[in-house]
């Protein structure tokens, strides 16, 4: 937990008390009664505010992640949409696993996108081991039923100093995790992609090495 969270959480419950004590001491019908009646208005006092302040962090995430890059032909695409994919990773075992993730696209290369996790994530150590991932997207609109997808992926681990400099070069990335310049920041460089639909539209979106 980080110190704003837990700001905020303590200024909750300082409140939350002060309803149920508040409630405690007035002169209506008897003890148990008040007790009752502190207690649920206490727990919804605390327990609203962390509900709104999740939903409202949620609706921001949702409005940033994905992409927010210049004008390019894979941020057309990724406009529609979300700002989640399925990351495919191969552990030392030759089993695959996958992990849906939130991403931001790189806002001048194209071709990278940037997730944030636990330094001590699986996924992580597989992909120190293995760096070729595969990834595929959330299907768009129905009507259209696009999708994008890669198997041709190469995936770099930023730590410590390096996930600074990133996070001060990509600030979006904050926007995946509050603390992501210390966690385990994932580089997905593209080398190539392919775009299909349910109308039998497809398209392969090739990038320079």
């Amino acid at each position: 937990m980080y110190l704003k969270r837990f700001i905020q959480l303590f200024v909750v419950f300082l409140i939350s008390l002060a309803v149920f004590a508040l409630i405690l001491e007035m002169n209506f019908g008897n003890y148990w009664l008040r007790f009752v009646l502190g207690l649920i208005i206490a727990y919804v006092f605390l327990t609203l505010p962390l509900v709104l302040l999740t939903i409202f962090k949620t609706n921001k995430k949702d409005n940033v992640v994905g992409t927010n890059a210049v004008e390019n032909e894979l941020a057309y695409l990724l406009k529609d949409f979300p700002g989640y994919l399925a990351l495919s990773v191969t552990d030392e075992n030759s089993k695959s696993s996958t992990t849906i993730m939130s991403f931001i696209q790189a806002q001048k290369t194209e071709n990278i996108f940037y997730m944030v996790a636990d330094k001590k994530a699986s996924k992580i150590s597989d992909i120190k081991r293995n760096s070729q991932v595969s990834f595929t997207t959330w299907f768009d609109k129905l009507e259209k039923g696009g999708r994008l997808t890669s198997n041709r992926v190469h995936a770099e681990i930023l730590e410590e100093a390096k996930a600074q400099e990133i996070v001060k070069k990509e600030g979006l990335i904050l926007s995946l995790h509050e603390n992501a310049e210390n966690m385990s920041i994932i580089a997905l460089r593209i080398e190539s992609a392919l775009y299909e639909n349910f109308k039998g539209q497809t398209k392969v979106i090739n990038f320079e090495k």
